[in-house]
């Protein structure tokens, strides 16, 4: 009887081991056959093979004698990209190829690319859209079609208007670190929300204010600009380099280039809008006649500089005399930054004055900017009319086709609130004497 006992515990055992090992051989196999098949390379018929592709970094188009030119930032495969931040222009040169391709669209103009190209151009790598100001001027609309319908370009790619020149002529043009255009372009915009003064808008969001009536997009900005070169290598007889400057924007009126906002107006433009997250702004030291505790207080003429921490922008509607009245409470904060001439801010006082004289020169660029929309462009770039229609969308079904035509005619008040948050690590500014 005991070894039977025996017996069904040694079989009971033996069963609980099988099982285990069944368990552990279970679970092996859902390991192992998803990774056999996830990893497995299967000929389809759209495959392409990354040795076969010319990898496109920036695409620039203009228009030359009605034919529509196609200008490429390719790179080089044949190259060791990247081994060598220091590498001297010549090599730089060597890592990057710019084909044209010159059609009647353009798809036409890139297959051209591929009649004397070796490998086949993919566009799926490239941020940058760099349309010339001619093909900018005679409209942009058909050249969307293209970049929104085909596979291959991305939707996220910025658009920017080459300010004065072709894209031609900004696509190969290297600065900051010797990146490439395509590279160095898409970083620098991506430094809007720092600067305030230019502005990164894709091709998608182009598209999508095309159909808004209330709304004429504002795009980015790409112009040539010399500068004296401080670098050994770089001087010569002229000694200055070509960079890409991309403070600014482009208004563009049913998809045609209409004029430009400068650096500026841009700062204006975004705070509108209620995209200023951070910049700089000089304004002239305010007049003030205190001198407590035998401190040089300061003198009109001389600049004072704050940098912008955070913002705020509230835009309400109202009717007036049957008129459109808008009005625009701003509020900013910001650290004191620089000053010029000797100011004492450890006196409130002071700050304040300093304050009201911030708020007054962001209430003239908003102004400015505003005005400028309204009489030189007749464009709600701002949009003023998606305001209306939130707050009175009984009377925006009334006016909405004839927005832009009412837009120039509204009126406005602008109020700025500025609260200065830092002044910095020195309590008596570096020029100040006490007598």
């Amino acid at each position: 009887m005991i070894a039977g006992v025996y017996q069904r515990k040694r079989e009971g055992g033996e069963m609980i081991r099988r099982s285990r090992r069944i368990r552990i051989i279970i679970i092996t196999l859902y390991i192992l056959i998803p990774s056999f098949i996830l990893s497995a390379c299967q000929a389809t018929e759209g495959r392409r093979e990354i040795e076969d592709l010319g990898i496109v970094t920036a695409i620039g188009v203009d228009y030359i004698d009605d034919n529509v030119v196609v200008t490429l930032e390719v790179v080089n495969p044949l190259s060791s990209i990247g081994n060598n931040q220091a590498s001297s222009n010549k090599s730089q040169e060597q890592k990057f190829i710019y084909p044209k391709g010159v059609g009647k669209t353009v798809k036409e103009a890139l297959t051209n690319i591929n009649l004397y190209l070796d490998k086949q151009v993919f566009l799926s790598h490239s941020n940058i859209l760099v349309i010339g100001e001619e093909f900018a001027k005679r409209g942009t609309i058909d050249l969307m079609d293209f970049f929104l319908r085909d596979n291959d370009p991305r939707e996220d790619m910025y658009i920017v208007v080459a300010k004065g020149c072709k894209a031609s002529d900004i696509i190969g043009i290297r600065a900051g670190l010797g990146k490439p255009t395509g590279n160095y372009l898409y970083d620098t915009f991506n430094n809007f929300s720092a600067t305030g003064k230019c502005i990164n808008i894709s091709i998608a969001e182009n598209y999508r204010y095309y159909y808004d009536v209330s709304n004429e997009p504002v795009v980015g900005v790409v112009q040539l600009k010399e500068l004296t070169s401080s670098d050994e290598e770089l001087k010569n007889d002229d000694s200055t380099v070509t960079v890409l400057d991309v403070s600014g924007g482009a208004i563009l009126k049913n998809g045609k280039l209409v004029g430009y906002f400068d650096g500026d107006e841009m700062l204006g433009f975004n705070m509108i809008v209620g995209d200023l997250r951070s910049g700089t702004i000089s304004f002239h030291t305010p007049v003030t006649d205190k001198d407590k505790q035998n401190l040089i207080i300061g003198k009109d003429g001389e600049l004072t500089t704050l940098d912008i921490i955070r913002t705020s922008t509230k835009r309400k509607i109202s009717i007036k005399d049957g008129k459109i009245h808008l009005t625009i409470d701003a509020k900013l904060k910001g650290a004191l930054n620089e000053i010029n001439q000797a100011l004492n801010v450890i006196d409130s006082e002071v700050i304040s004055r300093i304050e009201e004289a911030c708020s007054k020169k962001v209430e003239e660029l908003i102004s400015k900017t505003l005005e400028k929309g309204q009489k030189e462009f007749k464009l709600d770039s701002f949009s003023i009319g998606v305001a209306v229609h939130q707050q009175y969308p009984k009377i925006w079904k009334e006016i909405a086709t004839e927005w832009q035509n009412i837009f120039p005619e509204i009126t406005y008040d602008v109020n700025v609130e500025t609260t200065i948050v830092k002044i910095g690590l020195i309590n008596y500014p570096a020029n100040l004497r006490r007598k």
